[in-house]
């Protein structure tokens, strides 16, 4: 049974690896053949991520493995809290006044895409591969928790962009704390409600302000 639990979690692991070394090995591939500019660059890693979504959905089916689950009970209330969620996502463009092009991509993909990626993967796929090793959803929790956390590490070449070559391991290590923050909440999420709809709509929320 423990060689089972280690060898899930050297899978997840190797997913987890794959899917981030993936996607900064195609990225940087693109951009040998388009400029970098900042628009370009947004939708690049949106169209990419959106690709990924539907890999990690693949890798579902294939395992046989539920990574979306939809709130079975107070309907009406997640129902009121997805509106709030996008009015407060389009009310901050109407509060800037800022209606570019680049900041509504930068937004959507931030604050819809990446949740709803990240979530697949961890309070979904992740929590329902280690589930189905009769964990406790407790250690599930932390488990998902901490490679939330390393997992940020992947996102080192969308941070050496914004950041100075002398702060990048600074910034990174940061990044890993607030992944890790952000983690604790939304792994709680997870473990109170029973589905990551509920980590979707947070997780958005939550990068509205802190992205």
């Amino acid at each position: 049974m423990v060689e089972e639990r280690k060898g899930i979690l050297f899978r997840i692991i190797g997913i987890l690896v794959l899917l981030q070394f993936s996607r900064i090995m195609i990225k940087k591939q693109i951009f040998i053949f388009l400029p970098r500019t900042p628009l370009c660059y947004a939708l690049v890693s949106a169209f990419l991520i959106i690709a990924f979504i539907f890999f990690i959905l693949g890798i579902a089916k294939k395992e046989n493995i539920e990574i979306f689950t939809f709130p079975t009970k107070h309907k009406i209330i997640y129902a009121i809290c997805t509106f709030l969620s996008l009015g407060l996502l389009f009310s901050t463009h109407v509060l800037t006044g800022d209606f570019s092009i680049l900041t509504i991509v930068n937004m959507i993909y931030s604050s819809v895409i990446i949740p709803v990626y990240e979530e697949l993967i961890f309070r979904g796929l992740c929590w329902n591969m280690l589930k189905e090793e009769n964990l406790s959803e407790f250690k599930i929790f932390i488990i998902t928790t901490i490679l939330f956390s390393v997992w940020h590490l992947g996102y080192v070449d969308s941070l050496a962009i914004r950041a100075f070559e002398s702060r990048i391991v600074f910034v990174v290590l940061m990044k890993m704390v607030t992944g890790l923050c952000f983690g604790i909440v939304l792994g709680l999420t997870r473990y109170a409600t029973k589905n990551n709809y509920s980590t979707i709509l947070l997780h958005g929320v939550m990068n509205i302000f802190g992205r």
